[in-house]
């Protein structure tokens, strides 16, 4: 709680504030997703990192997809300068795509060389090897139950190769889906040294459910029941952002990321319900052309959903972890205090 407000409490009110169970999340380090294709952390990123006292900004670097049968890297990050770099260390994320994994016929440890390869290359060219290279790489990947062997044995082979590759051993890490802690019978454990569990996107936004599907905390305990004898340490990765849920007349459906209810608090959009707006003056939202008549549902994070979270995994696990926001960008940021974030 904050110390301010503790000290205003009369004895009675206090008593009466434990006795309802009012609570506030414990406080986290915390640090930052970067999942853009360029290095940009603004003014307000930056303010929030030093404040929060962060000290790393997991850095998504390059997809691996699979196409005609070849796997490839994608989606790498652009050259940038280190001295702009708002963290002290960087740690590098790989984001592999779901069918990598389907054939046990192809070379698994030769993909683990190229990653390891790539990933120093990127690097050296941007100049943060200059300040040390990297002591983790984190792999992103929705395993399923039937590229789970494949996958978990491709992790191997990059922990074995990662102990020796550079003049600092790397760490193997890897995020978990909801689904993969409710399953772990049948999805089984990763084999690496840590797993950052993702606490977002809990439900389909198109599937016209009531909840929020970037975080329900109501489903998040349901598929976590088990979280506290999970065989393998857990941080955790908690959302930032927001989105709108478009309908057209014709009832069908997208997404417009970031969208949040500033920008639909305007004379274009009527609202028609707690968190559904109606367009009555056409006009584009995010380059995207809304017709007058479509629907959005705004989406969003705010700091109680946040707190409940964080309140629900304090008392479930009963230690201390470590947070990693998906993701930096002063919009989402704006949203939110220092003590919002802790």
């Amino acid at each position: 709680m904050k110390s301010t407000f503790i000290r205003l409490l009369t004895c009675g009110t206090l008593i009466a504030c434990i006795a309802t169970s009012c609570s506030k999340s414990l406080p986290h380090t915390v640090d930052f997703y970067h999942w853009k294709t360029t290095y940009e952390v603004g003014p307000v990123a930056k303010e929030y990192m030093s404040d929060l006292q962060s000290e790393n900004i997991y850095l998504h670097v390059f997809d691996v997809v699979k196409k005609n049968g070849e796997i490839i890297p994608e989606a790498k990050i652009a050259p940038f300068d280190f001295d702009t770099l708002t963290a002290q260390n960087i740690v590098p994320i790989v984001f592999i795509t779901n069918n990598v994994f389907n054939d046990s016929n192809d070379d698994y440890e030769a993909l683990a060389n190229r990653i390891l390869s790539l990933t120093n290359t990127i690097f050296y060219r941007n100049g943060i090897g200059m300040r040390g290279l990297y002591t983790e790489l984190q792999i992103d990947y929705d395993w399923t139950k039937s590229t789970r062997d494949n996958y978990f044995a491709f992790l191997e082979t990059l922990k074995e190769k990662a102990a020796n590759y550079n003049q600092t051993p790397v760490t193997i890490t890897c995020t978990i889906r909801l689904h993969q802690i409710k399953d772990a019978d049948i999805m089984g454990v990763p084999p690496v040294e840590k797993g950052y569990l993702m606490c977002y996107a809990t439900t389909n936004p198109t599937d016209g459910m009531d909840s929020n599907s970037i975080l329900d905390v109501d489903l998040l305990k349901n598929y976590t029941q088990n979280i506290d004898t999970y065989p393998l340490m857990l941080d955790f990765d908690l959302p930032l952002f927001s989105w709108g849920v478009v309908t057209n007349h014709m009832g069908k459906t997208r997404l417009i990321n970031g969208l949040s209810t500033a920008d639909v608090s305007t004379d274009a959009f009527k609202k028609i319900g707690d968190n559904k707006y109606e367009v009555v003056e056409d006009g584009f939202v995010h380059s995207l052309y809304l017709n007058k008549g479509f629907t959005v549902e705004i989406e969003e994070i705010t700091p109680s959903i946040l707190d409940k979270a964080k309140s629900y995994l304090d008392d479930k696990l009963k230690r201390d972890y470590h947070i990693v926001y998906f993701q930096i960008s002063d919009g989402f940021l704006k949203r939110f205090t220092i003590d919002d974030l802790k």
